[in-house]
């Protein structure tokens, strides 16, 4: 048993060490401007590339047609602001209905009683509104990793090389 407890604190004390010496190595990396500078240079070189991979790829959405993430997030903010539109018209609905009902009964103990409720409709409203909130973010949130997955699946190609209709 002491053979092993000594085995294992040398095991520690050596890997301890060589961290240590791994950690020097990587800061003396990165202390050297050089190397950051020719670093930097071959990333700036690299920037043509990817944007002519990006455009590409948005000509490739266009043939494939399938769609890009530009294209997901334009969905998604769309999205997010025809349910805030929605949220509105509910809540301007919601109004125009009270009020109507004040109106044609003139009942002041319907308005009292609204009155009482409001502090209990003001604490559901905003449990519902979190809910809301919730699934809203989660239908978003499937409709991306739906979105996704089918831009994921490629048509599949005949030995003429046009894509095949059955899919």
């Amino acid at each position: 048993m002491a053979e092993k407890s000594n085995f294992l604190k040398g095991l520690k004390l050596i890997g301890t060490q060589k961290e240590q010496q791994l950690n020097d190595k990587i800061k003396d990396l990165l202390n050297n401007r050089e190397l950051i500078e020719r670093i930097s240079d071959n990333a700036q070189m690299q920037i043509p590339r990817i944007n002519r991979m990006q455009e590409e790829s948005e000509r490739m959405s266009i043939i494939m047609n399938y769609p890009t993430k530009k294209d997901v997030a334009s969905v998604a903010k769309l999205i997010i602001q025809l349910e805030e539109k929605i949220d509105r018209l509910e809540e301007l609905v919601y109004t125009l209905v009270e009020d109507r009902e004040g109106t044609v009964k003139g009942n002041s103990s319907l308005r009292n009683k609204r009155n009482a409720n409001s502090s209990r409709s003001m604490k559901k409203k905003s449990r519902l509104e979190s809910n809301e909130m919730e699934g809203s973010k989660k239908r978003i949130s499937d409709f991306i990793n739906n979105s996704l997955l089918l831009s994921a699946q490629l048509p599949e190609f005949d030995s003429i090389g046009q894509g095949n209709s059955n899919g």
